[in-house]
């Protein structure tokens, strides 16, 4: 999607997922060792009181869906150049089902690069019920129309 496409307030569902105890265990093994992350037993002494998924599952989770929605195409260039304000609201145990989406809520022109402009998108998981988990704002440099190099 080109940077003039791009529509303040609309509003994208990416999907659902659901963390599995193994997976959990698994990824928190490789990037996240804490105890409350991969032991049953430590987790359930920890303030947690139990077993949960990396706050990194979380955002990766994020990222799996949202580069499965966006497929590769001619409409422009998107790169990041970053994210702020990650907030992780609740644990998540496992077996619990999040529901990924995302909103578009600012665009700017940017002088110092013609070529793109600076799109902000609020991205929420939260559960069936509604209860927010996890949220944060990401930063997506988006090419114009006619300006591909």
């Amino acid at each position: 999607m080109w940077f003039e496409d791009v529509e303040i307030g609309h509003k994208l569902v990416l999907g659902e997922y659901t963390f599995a105890e193994d997976e959990m265990i698994a990824f928190a093994k490789k990037y996240d060792p804490q105890g409350y992350h991969i032991d049953a037993e430590a987790a359930k002494r920890s303030v947690f009181g139990g077993l949960i998924a990396s706050g990194w599952m979380t955002v990766a989770v994020f990222m799996k869906l949202m580069t499965a929605h966006h497929t590769p195409d001619k409409s422009g260039l998107a790169i990041s150049p970053g994210f702020e304000n990650l907030r992780w609201h609740k644990p998540v145990r496992p077996g619990t089902t999040l529901l990924y989406s995302t909103e578009v809520t600012g665009k700017t022109e940017l002088k110092s690069r013609p070529r793109f402009g600076l799109v902000l998108n609020h991205n929420e998981a939260r559960n069936r019920d509604g209860a927010l988990f996890m949220s944060m704002t990401t930063k997506v440099l988006r090419e114009k129309k006619g300006t591909a190099a």
